[in-house]
């Protein structure tokens, strides 16, 4: 594999939930911590030693496999999204907002299915700069 990002770890996404329910509030349950695990390995995938995800794609992997997972009894989104942007923060990015919300209108964009994964990555890659 060409390079080595730094992934998210189950216990990583796990503090950011935590964080985030302690930060917004709701429900801090876990509903399924297979479904954690298998959402940090999902941003991984690869064929013949090749990641199938460029940087934007892996964020965009996080975010969705987490809202559509729904592991968590409540703070699904706000995780997913914060988990893609801590990805990305470690890897040397941030994400510019145009307006306040624009990444939460993002991911509900997603949700709704007004938007791809593929156009989720695109505005992740679009909106970065390095940090």
């Amino acid at each position: 594999m060409k390079s080595n990002p730094i992934f998210l770890t189950a216990s990583d996404v796990l503090f950011i939930h935590d964080h985030e329910i302690k930060t917004a509030g709701g429900e801090p349950s876990i509903r399924d911590h297979n479904g954690v695990k298998a959402c940090v390995e999902s941003p991984k995938a690869s064929f013949d030693g090749e990641y199938l995800y460029d940087l934007f794609g892996m964020a965009a992997s996080y975010l969705i496999c987490l809202t559509m997972r729904h592991p968590f009894v409540d703070g699904n989104k706000r995780t997913a999204l914060a988990s893609a942007l801590t990805f990305l923060y470690l890897n040397g990015y941030s994400i510019d907002e145009s307006y306040d919300e624009e990444l939460a209108d993002l991911v509900l964009s997603f949700i709704s299915k007004k938007i791809s994964e593929e156009q989720v990555a695109n505005h992740f890659r679009s909106k970065s700069r390095k940090v």
